[in-house]
Order: structure tokens, then C-alpha cells, then sequence
């Protein structure tokens, strides 16, 4: 078997023989075995294979190898090929675990068992009682920021978990105390390098140095809420935010309180596609680009001195921002003038549309509305002018479509009108018409006390007006306010799917001539009703009762139908096996503050 040969004159020991295995320090040539440093091997790859003849001169000279030193081991064989292994996530890395619930599109629960095992082991936990490490994290994200800052102090381990969890958390609570310094903020957020969505209660005052701390510690934030309170001040200038819009490019939804400082300002983002500003003020130059904006929400401040250009904003919103689905405004400016721009825009993709406080639309603007978007989901008119008419309009451009109709503050609109729009609106879920029906005389302390006196003064062309009737029958309404009509005298409901009954504040409305027929009703909301009447929505919205000895509906020659049992009993299929059967309801309330 032929092996590696060493030099010819000079014989190697077996010292110098390489072993097999690799051992750190040995730094000897693979061909001759002598110390490779300062050393230059005269062997090549053919003369390692050949084994040299001696001639009869150089007989003597010649020493044969041995075999220990002839022979070399074989190099073992090249691995093979290293397969790719696709980047798993780390058992100690949660930045993909929120803190509140798993979302959807999670892993598999083997993979998170087999991390929270991993986890474990890892993490020293033994001044904890030995608590599971999952156990633990379950426990500490369930808390207050406060109480996991706390919660670091007790041992190692469950430094370690709240660290994770500082840094898996996705979404932020945070409220700001009165006096609080910036580097309270920056402290806790610095600790969420992944936070996606933050949301400030601030009862202190906030300025532009509170949003470069934002922008700083939350690269990914994607959501940013600021709320201020009583004793809070909004100091943001429109220069500061517009250049905290334009930087942030991954920002989608912006939300801020307190905006009377803004001043001019122009917001450009290509990713925001929600925004929604209130108690602004006297602003001269409000300007949105932002192609990819959905939703806006502008909330003005009630004064009368407010100079805001509307119609030129409302024009500017049609040419910068195509893409809007859901507008919102409320301002006492909005005019005739506004709702035509906000129809010569042409927003193609539109389905709400809120237009509240604005004393000056009409029914003309209503006109206005229908011919431009007729297939709003959402119309809120609080606080128009509109008057019945309007509400045809309404219901003959929104049959198929309108699901939410809103027409609360409205003084112009009857309970004909009302009953009109849910007869004509199948698929109306949701309708508010607070203080809609309801005579200002009557609303005020004074004309309370001396309330027969006045209704002896109204002529009779308006006593209508004052005894006003409300009967609605709908399949799918859901959800009914009703509250500050003061002119209700009668209320009779059929509603099936009816959960939610707003009458705050009928002071008018009889007890005696109340009917609900509403099986699915949770909650009744009666604050400022007379005690009467709150003793008889209690019980027509009792927890459950037996209906006995049902029989069937009789048809009259006039067409009505004649019911033969209780009314406050619901209608069932009639069967002779059954003659006796137990109608349950739901469990409901009857709110009074």
C-alpha cells in the first residue's frame, strides 16, 4: 500500500508523524510532517505518490522508511452538501406575539409549545416558585405598564419575561401625568422597539419635542392616538406636524385632540390612509395630499368667530384625495355652498357621509347629495335644516343601500317623517333622531312648571306638533335613539331585532300608550323619564313569561288583524299538539342614571 513518503535524506520520527483528528496547535507540514514555519516543502503531489528506487551508490545512504512514518492516514471524507434551513424564529424572540390575544395568522400551536419550552429552559426563573415560564408570560402581559415595571423587581426570571414583553409589544396604552417629563415617555417607549400602535392620554402639555421622541423611539409605528384633557394644551404648530406626517412613512392612522394651534398646515403622506382631527380653530390654509386617504374626520370648534374656509378645504379634498371612502365634519359653517363642492369632487368610492352642525343645509342640499352619491351606507344630516321632504329624497335615491341614517338636532323633521324612512328603508340598522321631535317651548325648566297653561295658549293648527305618534315596524333596525323628544305622546315598536332603545329624556311620553314588541331587546336606556313610565318599560321587557292557549290571527273585512292573545305577547306558528308553550327572552335592562 503505498503512502506518503518523507523527504529521502532526512527520516522523520514518529513524533512528527500527524495524527488523525484535527488538534489545535499543530502546524506541520501534510506532505513532509516537518514544522511549517519558515519551511518550504520540497515535495510535490507526484513525487508524494512515488516511491524512489535507490540506487547501488546511495544504497548505504539510504534509510527505508518506516511504516508508521510511510503511511499517513486517509483525510476523512467531505461532508456533504449543507442543506438550507429556512430562518426559524428564535425561542427567545417574540417580536411576532402581541400582547393581547393570538391573532389569526399565528403559528402552529406545536411551534409555540415547543418555543415556550425552549423558553424554559432558558430563562432563570428559580426565584419565581418555579413557575413555568409560559405560566408567566400569560400572567405578566396581562398587566398595567405600571405593574410590569413593577413586576421586573422581584427576581431575575421575571426581569427576563418583562423584558420580552416590553419589547413583543405591539400596542401601547400610555396616560401622561400632570408636570410629566419628556424623559418619562422616552423611557417606556424605548423599551417597545417594536410598537406598532401608541395611544397618549396626556394630562400635561404637549408640543412638538413629544412627537421627535415619538419618531425616535417607534420607527415601525404604524398607529398614533394623543388625547388631551382639561388640564392639557395642545401646542403642535402645522409646521410640526406636517414634517412628523412626511417622515413617518409607514404611519397609517393619526388621530389628535386639542388641534386649535395648528394654524395653516399641509399634510403629504402616501401611506395615511386614516385621519381624524378635532377642536380646530381659524385655520388658513388647510391642505391633504394624501393619494391612498380613506377615512377624515374634522372636528371644528363651535365658536362663531371661526373664519376656516371650508368650501376651498372640501374642494381640495376632491382633487388631492380620490380615494375617500368616509367623511366627517362637523363645523357651524357648513353651508349650501360646502355640500356642492363636496358634490362637484366626485368621490366615486364613498359610502359615509357626515355632515353635522350645519344649520344652513336644507333639503336642496339633500337634493344635491342624492343626485352625486347614490349609494351612501352612511348619511348623517344632525343639526340640518331638513325637513320631511327631504327625508322622501332620501328615501327614494337610498333604498337598497342606506343602513345608518342619523337626523338628531333636527327641529324641522315630524314622526310622519321618521315613520316614512323606516318604512322605505329595508335595510336600515341604525337611526338616531334625537331632539328631533320635540317643541323647544316645552324643553325649558320655566315652561315645565306651567306646562298646562301653555298647551291651553298653543292654537290648535299645533297641537299636532306637541302630541306627535311614532309607529315603527322593521325587520332589521337594531338600534333606535329617541332621545330629547320631548313632543312623543305615543310609541308602539316592532321590531324583532331591536337590542338597543335610547328614550332619554321623554318626559311626554304616556305610559299607557307604549308598546314594544321587541323579543331581542338588552337594554333600555330611560334617564329623565317619569317613574311611571320607567315601571312599565320594566314590564314589557320582563326577563321571560308563558304564553297560554294560543290562537291563530283573524283577518277583519277592513283588512287589519285581530290578535286574541296579550300584545305584548310575540306571534308564534300555530300548532294543536302544542296548545300551552313557554316563550323565553332574552335578558334585558331598563338603564336609568
Amino acid at each position: 500500500m503505498k503512502g506518503r513518503l518523507s523527504h529521502p535524506s532526512t527520516p522523520i520520527p514518529n513524533d512528527f508523524v500527524r495524527k488523525t483528528g484535527k488538534k489545535r496547535g499543530g502546524y506541520n507540514c501534510g506532505r513532509c510532517g516537518l514544522p511549517k514555519k519558515g519551511h518550504v516543502c520540497d515535495f510535490t503531489k507526484d513525487s508524494i505518490n512515488e516511491v524512489p528506487t535507490p540506487t547501488s551508490g546511495d544504497a548505504k545512504s539510504f534509510v527505508s522508511p518506516s511504516m508508521s512514518s510511510v503511511i499517513r492516514p486517509q483525510p476523512p471524507p467531505p461532508p456533504p452538501p449543507r442543506q438550507a434551513v429556512p430562518q426559524l424564529r428564535r425561542a427567545l424572540s417574540f417580536d411576532d406575539i402581541g400582547v393581547t390575544d393570538e391573532s389569526p395568522g399565528s403559528d402552529d400551536d406545536d411551534d409555540e409549545r415547543e418555543e415556550l419550552l425552549d423558553l424554559e429552559s432558558e430563562l432563570d426563573i428559580s426565584g419565581s416558585g418555579k413557575l413555568p415560564a409560559n405560566c408567566l408570560w400569560e400572567v405578566l402581559k396581562r398587566l398595567p405598564p405600571s405593574s410590569l415595571l413593577s413586576s421586573a423587581k422581584v427576581c431575575k426570571g421575571w426581569r427576563d419575561v418583562s423584558r420580552r414583553i416590553w419589547r413583543s409589544a405591539e400596542e401601547l396604552r400610555l396616560g401622561v401625568p400632570v408636570n410629566a417629563q419628556i424623559g418619562l415617555v422616552g423611557s417606556v417607549l424605548k423599551k417597545c422597539p417594536g410598537l406598532v400602535k401608541l395611544s397618549l392620554r396626556m394630562k400635561s402639555d404637549v408640543d412638538a419635542t413629544m412627537l421627535a421622541c415619538i419618531a425616535f423611539s417607534c420607527p415601525n409605528l404604524d398607529s398614533l392616538e394623543i388625547l388631551t384633557s382639561d388640564t392639557s394644551v395642545n401646542r403642535i404648530t402645522g409646521d410640526e406636524l406636517g414634517r412628523f406626517v412626511a417622515e413617518k412613512r409607514c404611519l397609517t392612522n393619526l388621530k389628535m385632540e386639542g388641534c386649535s394651534n395648528l394654524g395653516g398646515f399641509t399634510l403629504s403622506s402616501t401611506s395615511l390612509s386614516a385621519l381624524c382631527l378635532s377642536d380646530l380653530f381659524c385655520h388658513s390654509k388647510m391642505v391633504f395630499n394624501c393619494p391612498n386617504l380613506k377615512e377624515i374626520s374634522l372636528e371644528f370648534s363651535r365658536q362663531e368667530n371661526d373664519n376656516t374656509d371650508l368650501t376651498a378645504m372640501v374642494d381640495g379634498l376632491g382633487k388631492s384625495c380620490p380615494r375617500l371612502q368616509n367623511i366627517h365634519v362637523a363645523s357651524v359653517r357648513l353651508t349650501h355652498a360646502v355640500v356642492l363642492a363636496l358634490t362637484a369632487a366626485n368621490l366615486r368610492g364613498l359610502r359615509m357621509l357626515s355632515l353635522v352642525l350645519g344649520s344652513e343645509i336644507t333639503d336642496a342640499s339633500v337634493a344635491a347629495i342624492s343626485s352625486s352619491y347614490s349609494w351612501l351606507e352612511l348619511l348623517d344630516l344632525s343639526g340640518s335644516s331638513i325637513t320631511d321632504s327631504g327625508i322622501g329624497m332620501i328615501c327614494n335615491v337610498f333604498p337598497e343601500t342606506l343602513s345608518n341614517l342619523l337626523l338628531a338636532l333636527c327641529p324641522n323633521i315630524t314622526s310622519s317623517g321618521i315613520q316614512f324612512a323606516a318604512a322605505q328603508l329595508p335595510n336600515l340598522e341604525l337611526m338616531d333622531c334625537g331632539m328631533s321631535i320635540c317643541n323647544p317651548d316645552l324643553d325649558s325648566p320655566a315652561s315645565q312648571k306651567n306646562d298646562n297653561v301653555e298647551l291651553q295658549r298653543t292654537p290648535s293648527s299645533k297641537l299636532h306638533l306637541i302630541y306627535q305618534k311614532l309607529i315603527i315596524k322593521h325587520s332589521r333596525l337594531k338600534k333606535l335613539s329617541l332621545w330629547g323628544c320631548s313632543s312623543l305622546d305615543s310609541l308602539y315598536l316592532n321590531c324583532p331585532e331591536l337590542n338597543d332603545l335610547n328614550l332619554n329624556s321623554c318626559i311626554n311620553l304616556n305610559p299607557e300608550r307604549l308598546l314594544l314588541q321587541c323579543p331581542n331587546l338588552e337594554s333600555v336606556h330611560a334617564s329623565g323619564c317619569e317613574d311611571t313610565l320607567v315601571e312599565t318599560l320594566k314590564n314589557q321587557v320582563s326577563d321571560d313569561f308563558t304564553a297560554e292557549d294560543y290562537f291563530p290571527c283573524k283577518r277583519l273585512p277592513d283588512g287589519s288583524k285581530r290578535i286574541r292573545v296579550p300584545l305584548l305577547y310575540s306571534p308564534q306558528p300555530f300548532d294543536d299538539a302544542k296548545r300551552k308553550r313557554r316563550i323565553s327572552k332574552q335578558r334585558s335592562a331598563v338603564l336609568v342614571y
